[in-house]
């Protein structure tokens, strides 16, 4: 395999995803035919040295047509489970580069995540079992996960398993709505770190590391204003002031703070830019005036 390389990789139907994830994880009152397709969906992804069964049953899903083909450049590094798990932040720097052109609109789609880790599953670049890493355990390896959950039979960690997959495979927006993309999804969530600090860093004139670095605190910071983006505040997703509230948020030492401490700041912030907003244009300002508005706020 070259050491870099450009390959195109089919979208998939994001109707058709959205009927199959529902067939595995609507199960709190489903009957025993759900459990049996939940369990070959996660025995085909446990099968050691293959990941043809666990590709086999994205097999039926139609894909969209595109009017240009969607190229990213892969490195011959395989990731490792933790790094699907828990990316440090050089791992995030590597997923960002991968697809630095992405439109937004794309990485934006649960379906898109899918059918880019299914593209890394074909070229050998992700063992499918290592999507089902916990985010809370590092030392368990996704496969011994997926066959400890097979051998003693455990239907409550069969169903964690499978959702940790859906999660790690681009999110659950039937349960955690487009939020999933950017939270749950330890990929797409690398990539929109990164298209952020790279805005912020061009609009306050500051290095981009310093910015990623702090978007990487603790998840309170970016889950907030995921939340506040997508589905609290919407006005936190006009560049001009999500630039300048991280900007704030990065002057504001957050890291000295406990992480519950550290949420409820962010959160009231978030709370009164919202305020300023509805009786100041925020957007129409540039980054840095926004941001000299902001430090006569508390964080």
């Amino acid at each position: 395999m070259p050491s870099e390389y450009s390959t195109d990789f089919p979208l998939y139907n994001a109707a058709d995803l959205t009927r199959r994830r529902r067939g595995l994880i609507a199960k709190r009152k489903s009957d025993d035919r759900a459990r049996v397709v939940e369990r070959q969906f996660v025995l085909a992804e446990a099968t050691a040295g293959s990941s043809s069964e666990f590709l086999a049953w994205f097999a039926n899903i139609s894909v969209e047509r595109r009017s240009s083909p969607l190229l990213f450049r892969p490195k011959a590094r395989p990731m490792t489970g933790q790094e699907i798990a828990n990316p440090p932040l050089d791992t995030e720097q590597y997923s960002y580069s991968m697809l630095r052109n992405l439109p937004p609109r794309l990485a934006a789609l649960p379906s898109f995540w899918t059918s880019y880790q299914l593209e890394m599953v074909r070229l050998e670049l992700i063992d499918p079992a290592d999507l089902a890493t916990s985010i809370q355990s590092s030392t368990e390896s996704g496969r011994g996960r997926l066959q400890r959950a097979i051998r003693r039979k455990k239907i409550n960690l069969l169903d964690a398993c499978t959702r940790t997959v859906l999660r790690q495979l681009g999110g659950l927006p039937e349960e955690r709505g487009y939020v999933t993309t950017f939270v749950d999804c330890r990929m797409s969530r690398s990539w929109w770190r990164g298209h952020i600090a790279n805005q912020v860093a061009e609009d306050l004139r500051v290095d981009v590391d310093e910015v990623w670095v702090h978007l990487r605190i603790s998840d309170a910071t970016w889950n907030e204003i995921q939340q506040h983006t997508v589905k609290r505040l919407t006005v936190i997703g006009d560049r001009n002031i999500r630039s300048a509230a991280v900007g704030r948020l990065m002057e504001a030492s957050l890291e000295d703070s406990a992480s519950k401490i550290r949420r409820k700041r962010v959160q009231a912030f978030l709370a009164n830019v919202g305020v300023r907003c509805a009786h100041q244009a925020l957007g129409l300002q540039t980054p840095l005036e926004n941001l000299e508005i902001f430090r006569r706020m508390t964080v």
